[in-house]
């Protein structure tokens, strides 16, 4: 039988394999592969970092474990066989006793409930605090005050750094101290014309830049008011308006190198013991320095309106009976 030729030739784009081994592979797949899933994973993780996913992963693991500590509460687990209780129960119980110990007790709440404005309870004694800006208004001068000296001299202090121009032949010098730490300088002239009070009212030492002097508006050698801002004086933010202070030199104090002053500016209050209201005031009449916590207070305790001084002021410390009640008072702000 003769041989078949094929008419056609070899096709170079055919590929042709023969039977025989399978060549073995370069590994560029592989490699490719790899590749791709490190592309993959660096664009997921750049994701889960620009997202605030990784940061919050502690937040959510330790939430996750109070809540599944708060799940598992040691009473719920059966009593363990042996008489110490398993490692993983003993921290548990460590875990849980800070949340147990911060949770105030159902009985805790009567306990911790008192009246209104007590403080304490002793011998029978009950101190009530009364607050200056819960319940006091300025009224002006309404009961009877108190004066005290401001020593001054013949030469200007370490206040003085500023003078201005005098009309008299000689001066005197002092300050006016009040509560939280106001200083005022002053400048009495004895000017013929008429006695002048020079007050450093900003107290920065100039007391040229505080407006014209006081006048003497009294009888005596001088005498005239005084006005300082009541909030700023007494510390007291609700307290509005001026404090006036009334100050005099008479041929007493004057022999003795002293002014007198005394605070016109009181406060009125009402106070409510067993559903009955008494009139209260407030007078900077002991310690005269433009703070009423430290001067007690005064209660119309028979309703006339008027304040006995020995039988309706009460210094600090003071105890006095309000229907049936024994009381102290402390005043603040």
């Amino acid at each position: 039988m003769k041989e078949r030729i094929s008419e056609f030739p070899v096709r170079p784009s055919v590929t042709r394999y023969e039977e025989g081994p399978v060549p073995e592979s370069t590994g560029r797949g592989k490699s490719g592969r790899w590749f791709s899933r490190l592309i993959v994973t660096g664009f997921l993780a750049y994701w889960l970092y620009s997202s605030g996913i990784l940061q919050r992963a502690p937040e959510w693991l330790a939430e996750g474990y109070d809540r599944l500590t708060a799940v598992w509460q040691p009473v719920a687990l059966p009593p363990p066989r042996s008489s110490q209780p398993p490692a993983s129960s003993r921290q548990i119980l460590e875990r849980r006793a800070p949340i147990r110990a911060e949770l105030p007790r159902a009985e805790s709440a009567s306990v911790q409930q008192i009246k209104p404005l007590l403080l304490e309870s002793t011998a029978g004694v009950e101190s009530v605090s009364v607050s200056i800006s819960r319940g006091f208004r300025p009224v002006g001068f309404k009961i009877g005050a108190s004066s005290k000296p401001v020593p001054f001299t013949g030469r200007p202090g370490s206040l003085h750094r500023r003078l201005p121009r005098f009309f008299g032949p000689s001066q005197k010098y002092g300050s006016i101290d009040l509560a939280n730490g106001r200083r005022h300088a002053f400048v009495l002239d004895t000017d013929p014309k008429g006695y002048q009070l020079y007050v450093d009212l900003n107290r920065n030492g100039d007391l040229t830049d505080d407006g014209p002097p006081l006048p003497n508006r009294g009888k005596v050698r001088f005498a005239n008011r005084l006005k300082l801002p009541l909030d700023s004086v007494s510390g007291i933010a609700q307290l509005k308006g001026d404090m006036e202070l009334w100050i005099y030199s008479n041929d007493q104090s004057w022999r003795a190198d002293t002014l007198l002053f005394y605070n016109r500016t009181q406060l009125a209050g009402e106070l409510s013991v067993k559903g009955k209201r008494y009139n209260a005031y407030l007078a900077d009449n002991l310690v005269i320095d433009g703070d009423y916590r430290n001067d007690g207070i005064s209660i119309d305790i028979n309703g006339d309106g008027k304040i006995d001084r020995r039988s309706e002021r009460l210094s600090p410390g003071d105890q006095i009976t309000l229907s049936g009640e024994r009381l102290s008072f402390t005043i603040i702000r």
